[in-house]
């Protein structure tokens, strides 16, 4: 069975991850890695699996792409069920899995939020006199203020 060493893991063909003491991890969902001098941050374990297997043409950090499983059962990380897909239909609209707005309710969030800006051009984005403000926005549609400001700020809906 092949071994691969990376970024302080021994990880196994058949999905196996070991920590520097040589004790297995537990196959979990996410798994965390050291990315700076004092940075961690947190990976899919099959991501990190395939990874150890394709360093030379995929980036752990580039989450542009998603990890998937070919039987669909997630607790097998061996590298032979692993592929890569592009990561955008995953993110947005409703193709997410936790998604509660389609791509037309962004739209419509864009477009009234638009009207708002002209009507008050030079006030606050968050001013609450404000036709269509982020936080009226997220009441009437039920997300957070935050998910509209991403919403509003983002050029490709």
């Amino acid at each position: 069975m092949e071994e691969k060493q990376v970024l302080g893991y021994k990880v196994y063909e058949d999905g196996t991850i070991l920590n520097l003491n040589g004790k297995p991890k537990k196959n979990s969902k996410s798994i965390t890695i050291k990315v700076g001098n004092k940075k961690y941050k947190s990976v899919s374990y099959a991501r990190l699996v395939y990874y150890a297997f394709h360093q030379n043409d995929f980036d752990v950090n580039n989450y542009s792409y998603h990890v998937e499983h070919k039987d669909g059962n997630k607790d097998n990380n061996a590298i032979d069920n692993l592929y890569i897909t592009n990561n955008k239909k995953f993110l947005w609209g409703e193709n997410h899995k936790k998604s509660k707005l389609s791509i037309e309710d962004m739209k419509e969030i864009k477009r009234l939020y638009s009207i708002g800006q002209k009507k008050n051009e030079g006030q606050n984005t968050n001013n609450p006199f404000k036709k269509y403000s982020y936080r009226k926005l997220a009441e009437m549609y039920g997300v957070s203020f935050s998910r509209i400001k991403q919403i509003v700020e983002r050029n490709d809906i």
